[in-house]
């Protein structure tokens, strides 16, 4: 139950800063999904408060749990329908609660697909997150592996074009290099919805703020961290955020090279 739970969790903090779709009809689809969503947040808030409180049996917590499950399941057909319907959020967002299910590589592909197809609807956020989280050449140090550089190429053609869905910005994601600080939280197995809601929190990131994430992306995925192009991508982050957390010490690593260099 814990996995399902966790997805259920994440996906309910999901949507509340998105705003409208590209036509009517599939912004009614769209809006639906938010209120399925919406609704259920506000009952795991209850339940959280409940358990913090000692107020709630794990009996009545599972049946609680069960019937958002059922509600999670529309939610999920309804963004689906928006996705299909050309909604670049909207497969950013399924793409989002499929990711979370680590356990399945079945439900990790089709988010890359999902992912795939919201950066091809035009939304940058999707090009972050499939480079970040279905660039599997990386992990294994293969940078000129030719998948890893068309995700890089794709990246770097969504940050110099417009965003078609600049309005819906701010989006969430659970990971970030410059915006949020990679943490384990403390588990407290009396109170096992309080600590799902902290572990499965998103950050939500504005369009700027994803074009950063972006560009760090680029800096420290090519390769070469110390190269004028990796350079070049992180100048670009620190333009946008001068806050970036900067995880990876760029910014020291370059300092001391050009000490040496004088």
């Amino acid at each position: 139950m814990k996995s399902n739970y966790s997805t259920l969790l994440f996906s309910l903090t999901l949507c509340s800063a998105v705003q409208a779709a590209p036509s009517a009809e599939t912004e009614a689809t769209f809006q639906h999904a938010l209120r399925i969503a919406e609704d259920n947040k506000q009952q795991i808030d209850l339940l959280v408060e409940r358990e913090q409180q000692g107020k709630i049996d794990k009996l009545e917590r599972n049946e609680v749990m069960q019937k958002l499950a059922k509600n999670n399941e529309i939610f999920e057909s309804e963004l689906r329908k928006a996705s299909e319907e050309g909604h670049g959020v909207a497969s950013y967002l399924l793409a989002s609660t499929k990711a979370r299910r680590k356990d399945s590589a079945v439900m990790h592909a089709e988010a890359c697909e999902l992912y795939q197809r919201s950066t091809d609807q035009g939304l940058l956020a999707g090009a972050v997150l499939q480079l970040r989280e279905c660039d599997k050449a990386f992990r294994t140090y293969k940078y000129d592996a030719p998948e890893s550089l068309r995700l890089r190429a794709q990246l770097q053609r969504a940050l110099e074009q417009s965003d078609p869905y600049s309005d819906h910005y701010p989006l969430p994601t659970l990971n970030s290099y410059c915006f949020k600080t990679a943490s384990v939280p403390q588990v407290n197995n009396q109170k096992p919805l309080t600590t799902l809601r902290g572990l499965y929190a998103p950050v939500f990131l504005s369009l700027d703020q994803f074009r950063a994430d972006g560009y760090y992306l680029l800096a420290v995925m090519g390769g070469d961290i110390g190269s004028s192009a990796a350079r070049g991508y992180f100048k670009k982050v620190q333009d946008k955020a001068p806050d970036c957390l900067d995880p990876v010490n760029i910014k020291i690593m370059y300092e001391q090279s050009d000490l040496k260099n004088h």
